[in-house]
């Protein structure tokens, strides 16, 4: 399993009393549901209910997948040829397009669709090893100017991302066009380079809250939602939703320091094999 995805399995746990909250708001106090959902949520176990494969945390459906790739990469990805991996990339990039054709490629989370995340994540996956062999059979030169290539490739990410989807509603193939192409375009050019000082924090910051970020903010903004609907008076300026914003990350924050890391350097800690010398010798 990637190191990602230990990390984000940790933060979606820490996000999880938000995401019951939410979903005892909607549904109900049923105190027997709640800890059925809660045991498959720890588990990363799918629910087969009409609220979502993950109805506490939305966006876990992600995390499910990229767990079942981490397994399979450790069983037979590993071993496979780059070329092999190519061609299961795209491949899996077929099949996506197929489960995408009524709209983008923003699939595998829907009911019906869900078994789409498979080839959704291997496409993904496979081609990401291609590009980390890649590197490591030929070594790119460290480009100058690190920190410009840096903020101009985040600026370019922002640019596509916030593309209204209506823009290519019905047009998936754009979304195919993106991420055969411009995507792993911007991993690469991003291996040729070094940040350094502000620049290089900020991108490590970034990095550390990323997944936090990702599975908080879901389940929160779905918790005001709901206290709205309930008939909560709370602000919806574009100021209220940037201190929502800020609160998300310094939540974030909060979680990677004190709750992720720890977690993980302990887990590593019992997981990890002894050294020779602490191995008791067996008697004679």
């Amino acid at each position: 399993m990637s190191a990602a995805a230990h990390y984000s399995a940790l933060s979606c746990l820490s996000a999880l009393p938000v995401g019951l909250v939410s979903y005892a708001i909607q549904f109900g106090f049923d105190y027997l549901t709640l800890a059925g959902l809660l045991l498959k949520a720890i588990l990363f176990i799918p629910n087969a209910g009409t609220d979502g494969a993950f109805p506490l945390n939305g966006p876990t459906w992600s995390l499910f997948f990229e767990l079942w790739a981490g397994v399979l990469f450790s069983v037979l990805l590993v071993r496979l040829s780059s070329r092999i991996l190519l061609a299961i990339a795209l491949g899996a990039a077929g099949i996506t397009l197929y489960g995408a054709l009524g709209g983008n490629f923003d699939i595998g989370h829907q009911a019906g669709y869900f078994g789409f995340g498979f080839s959704r994540i291997l496409f993904s996956f496979s081609l990401g090893i291609c590009l980390h062999r890649l590197y490591e059979v030929r070594t790119p030169n460290v480009a100058n100017r690190g920190n410009t290539v840096g903020i101009l490739l985040c600026g370019c990410l922002i640019v596509i991302t916030n593309i209204p989807a209506s823009t290519f509603y019905g047009f998936p193939y754009f979304d195919l066009l993106i991420c055969l192409t411009i995507f792993p375009a911007v991993v690469w050019v991003a291996m040729r380079t070094r940040q350094s000082g502000v620049v290089e924090l900020a991108f490590r910051w970034l990095g550390i809250v990323s997944y936090p970020i990702y599975i908080l903010h879901a389940p929160i903004f779905e918790l005001l939602h709901l206290l709205r609907q309930k008939g909560f008076d709370l602000p919806a300026s574009p100021g209220a939703g940037m201190v929502v914003v800020i609160a998300i990350f310094i939540m974030a924050g909060i979680i990677a320091i004190h709750f992720d890391e720890p977690v993980r350097k302990k887990l590593k800690i019992m997981v990890a094999p002894r050294p020779a010398s602490e191995v008791p010798a067996e008697a004679s």
